[in-house]
C-alpha cells in the first residue's frame, strides 16, 4: 500500500511538473489506475522472489512514468540479485539523479561496486604471480574486501528489499 501511495504521489509530481508542457500522452497516465495496478503487481512479484515477472512489471511502469525513483530503486535490485552489476549501477544511478538524499540507492550503489571490484580481483589473483609486489597488494586488497562482505552487520542484502 505504501509503495501504490507512493506511486500516486510521483505521478501527480511529475505532472504538475511538467506543467503547460505537458503533452496528452504524457497527461493520460496520471492515476492511470492501469499503471497504478501494473505498479503493485510488480511489487508483489519482487516480494514473492519472481524476479523475472518483476523486471518486466517494473520496466513497464517506467516506460509510463520515467521519473518514478522507488521503480529504479526495485529494477537496480534485481538486476543485483541476478548478477547483472552493470544494468544495476545504471538503475542505482537513474534513482539517485530522481532522489540524490536516496541513502538506500547510494549504498547498493556501492555493494554493486564492491561485488565488481573483488570479481576483477579474484581474475587477476587467478592468473597473476602472487609473489611478486603488485601481486601481494592484488592478494591483500581481495582478502580485505572478502573480510568486508563477511562481517556480521554489512550483509551485502541488507538494503535490497
Amino acid at each position: 500500500m505504501k509503495y501504490l501511495s507512493q506511486i500516486i504521489s510521483v505521478t501527480l509530481l511529475v505532472s504538475m511538473s511538467m506543467g503547460c508542457a505537458s503533452t496528452s500522452s504524457q497527461q493520460e497516465h496520471v492515476g492511470d489506475p492501469h499503471i497504478m495496478s501494473l505498479q503493485a503487481q510488480a511489487e508483489a512479484s519482487y516480494k514473492l522472489a519472481k524476479l523475472d515477472q518483476a523486471e518486466s512489471q517494473y520496466l513497464q511502469v517506467l516506460q509510463s512514468v520515467p521519473n518514478y525513483a522507488p521503480g529504479w530503486f526495485r529494477l537496480g535490485n534485481i538486476y543485483t540479485r541476478t548478477g547483472r552489476h552493470d544494468a544495476a549501477i545504471a538503475a542505482y544511478q537513474r534513482c539517485v539523479e530522481l532522489e540524490p538524499e536516496n541513502q538506500k540507492a547510494w549504498y547498493n550503489m556501492g555493494l554493486v561496486r564492491i561485488k565488481q571490484s573483488t570479481e576483477i580481483l579474484e581474475s587477476i589473483d587467478r592468473r597473476g604471480d602472487v609473489n611478486t609486489p603488485v601481486g601481494k597488494q592484488i592478494s591483500a586488497l581481495l582478502d580485505a574486501l572478502n573480510r568486508l562482505q563477511r562481517e556480521p552487520g554489512s550483509s551485502s542484502q541488507a538494503s535490497l528489499k
